[in-house]
């Protein structure tokens, strides 16, 4: 209660922009003001001038005396427009001033008005005058209530006990002075309030529109611009200067393990990691613009001669910010000519050029370039068109022979099939090229089920036609047993095409088995109750050989082709493989090593005790009608 009289009478404490905004509305009243009483006062004082003319000589004290009042309130009228108008241009800024020179010309205008209305009451004529004083300073101006009562009160008390002395006051002349100063009060006290109201939405909606500005040109989380707001920066920088185009480039960070970081502590915990590495990306690029991309990604203009200077001062402050997560920074780049000086796009090819640094564990910036533009190019034609290329029969299978190895003289045993796509614009394209491509995508499944498929078709072809036939080895990609049922497909294809199942062996990468533990172990049972081979591909290519071992069951260990590199040179290979060798019998499994190359590489592997071998010495791919030529008996 106490709070809204204190409202009521314009004694609480207003903030700046109501303040502001009163004082605002004041200087645009007096323009209107000191316009119609310069007006009215020159009107006067030419009207004073005319009759002087006509009843000259007058004496001095006369003109002084009725040319005083008029001159004053001239001068001040004048004064309060001149300041006002500054005021309002952003000319004129001391406020203090402009209050003073507000009081005065108020205070000018009523005794004015007191002074002419009485010398009219005292004549027999109307107090005109002082009424339209009245109205212009507690009418026109904005008054708080209590400044406004006590300098009407004062203003037509001080009127009345004049004009009472002049010619004593009638009952009427007393109630008519009442009446109109308790209207002149009302209306002082409306106009403020109306004042206060619209002051208070024009806050709420300035407020409002600030904050639309804010977030339209601002990430909400972070406080630092978004992405619009660096467009339109960028822009400017671009068109305004071709040397600012060639010595700046666009940046985009990723940072590296942030999910792990938000698992261990909490997404809150991994909101305040962002707000600290934007505050580092403020200060390190100070003065270039930045922005936040998404989630864990951030992108700046910055200039080529101190990019990197500043990317590694980056990289070892955030890699600071945390003991226990290990986080890091990959950087990718791409100038504005490489991308037709275009921001959008040039960001999106420096978030590529990051993204392929994904895999690459000792590198962390790359710049986006021909090459990289032409494997992009080309990764996009793969994504296009391998449902073309299945449904065409682009994708050829080759094979690879698999010999006889300990006991025996590099006997053909069985065939590990490659996939090849042979395109109609490209010409062979090594697996290099696509596999890696379509499991980022999530589509190896299609290559994966048109391989599976043609080698039923192969071997159906060699068994109808009496030719001896070997076990066929297939590799399966983890993503395979995460996009459709394998042992299901693979049954399936195998009952279509009545292939034996031990004519069919699945191959499954060691890396594979570190996700999906519980899936992959499901589905080997499947196929293991199916009588599929198991084979355990590249076995010491990971970290985790010896638990893979223990955890799963496999038919055929198949060693890595690295452990054969450098052999004889490096001689550390030998008691590794004999090892492997070894364990692999006391585990109940048949051995393989690929990457046989020598002479001396399939001797050594024979005499170890390794039961198969696969390499380049033996055979390259073959294209189907090539192996079937060397191979098998020709019809």
């Amino acid at each position: 209660m106490l709070e809204k009289i204190k409202d009521w009478l314009g004694l609480s404490e207003q903030d700046d922009y109501v303040k502001d905004y009163f004082y605002r509305s004041n200087m645009k009243a007096v323009i209107y003001m000191s316009v119609v009483v310069i007006c009215l006062e020159l009107w006067m004082i030419l009207r004073l001038t005319r009759i002087v003319i006509i009843s000259w000589p007058r004496s001095f004290d006369w003109l002084y005396s009725h040319y005083r009042n008029y001159v004053i309130l001239l001068v001040a009228g004048v004064i309060a427009l001149i300041y006002a108008e500054r005021f309002i241009r952003g000319k004129a800024k001391n406020r203090k001033v402009g209050t003073f020179i507000l009081w005065t010309f108020s205070i000018i205008c009523i005794l004015f008005g007191i002074q002419v209305g009485v010398s009219s009451y005292a004549a027999g004529e109307q107090v005109l005058t002082f009424l339209t004083m009245a109205v212009f300073v507690f009418c026109i101006l904005y008054w708080k209530p209590l400044e406004s009562f006590f300098f009407s009160s004062i203003s037509f008390f001080v009127f009345y006990v004049m004009l009472d002395r002049a010619i004593p006051a009638s009952a009427g002349t007393k109630i008519n002075l009442f009446t109109m100063w308790i209207t002149a009060f009302m209306v002082a006290m409306s106009a403020y309030h109306q004042k206060i109201s619209e002051a208070q939405k024009g806050e709420s909606l300035e407020g409002v529109n600030a904050h639309l500005t804010r977030i339209s040109n601002e990430d909400e989380l972070t406080e630092i611009p978004n992405m619009r707001c660096f467009r339109r920066v960028c822009t400017a920088n671009i068109v305004s200067s071709v040397k600012n185009r060639e010595s700046h480039t666009f940046l985009y960070f990723d940072i590296e393990r942030f999910k792990a970081y938000n698992e261990k502590y909490g997404f809150k915990k991994g909101d305040a990691l962002l707000k600290q590495i934007a505050a580092l990306l403020s200060e390190i690029f100070e003065g270039e613009p930045i922005a936040r991309f998404s989630d864990d990604h951030f992108v700046a203009y910055a200039d080529i001669s101190t990019m990197e200077e500043k990317i590694n001062q980056f990289r070892e402050r955030v890699s600071a910010l945390d003991s226990e997560v290990r986080l890091d920074v990959k950087i990718g780049s791409c100038t504005p000519a490489m991308a037709s000086n275009d921001i959008s796009l040039a960001c999106d090819r420096a978030r590529v050029a990051c993204n392929a640094l994904k895999r690459q564990y000792k590198k962390f910036y790359l710049a986006y370039d021909e090459a990289l533009e032409k494997k992009i190019t080309q990764k996009q034609y793969i994504i296009n068109n391998i449902d073309n290329a299945v449904a065409n029969g682009w994708i050829k299978v080759f094979y690879q022979p698999v010999v006889k190895c300990a006991g025996g003289n590099g006997e053909l045993v069985g065939l590990e099939a490659l996939a090849r796509w042979d395109d109609p614009e490209l010409g062979l394209l090594p697996p290099f090229m696509f596999i890696e491509t379509l499991e980022e995508y999530m589509e190896i499944h299609k290559l994966d089920q048109c391989i599976v498929t043609q080698v039923c078709q192969h071997l159906r072809e060699d068994i109808d036609r009496g030719r001896p036939v070997v076990p066929v080895s297939l590799n399966f990609s983890r993503l395979d047993f995460e996009l459709y049922d394998v042992p299901q497909f693979l049954n399936s294809v195998a009952e279509e095409y009545n292939i034996p199942s031990s004519l069919l062996d699945v191959e499954i990468t060691e890396s594979a088995l570190t996700d999906q533990f519980g899936l992959l172990q499901e589905n080997m049972t499947r196929l293991r109750n199916k009588n599929f081979s198991l084979w355990l591909d590249d076995f010491g290519s990971g970290y985790s050989s010896l638990n893979v071992l223990k955890d799963f069951t496999f038919n055929v260990l198949k060693i890595d082709m690295k452990f054969l590199r450098d052999f004889p040179a490096n001689q550390k290979s030998v008691p590794i493989i004999t090892m492997i060798v070894d364990l692999a019998k006391q585990l109940g499994m048949v051995t393989l090593c690929e990457g046989v190359e020598t002479r001396e590489q399939y001797e050594f592997l024979q005499s170890v005790g390794c039961d198969k071998a696969q390499g380049y010495y033996f055979d390259k791919p073959l294209p189907r009608d090539a192996m079937v030529a060397k191979y098998y008996e020709t019809e």
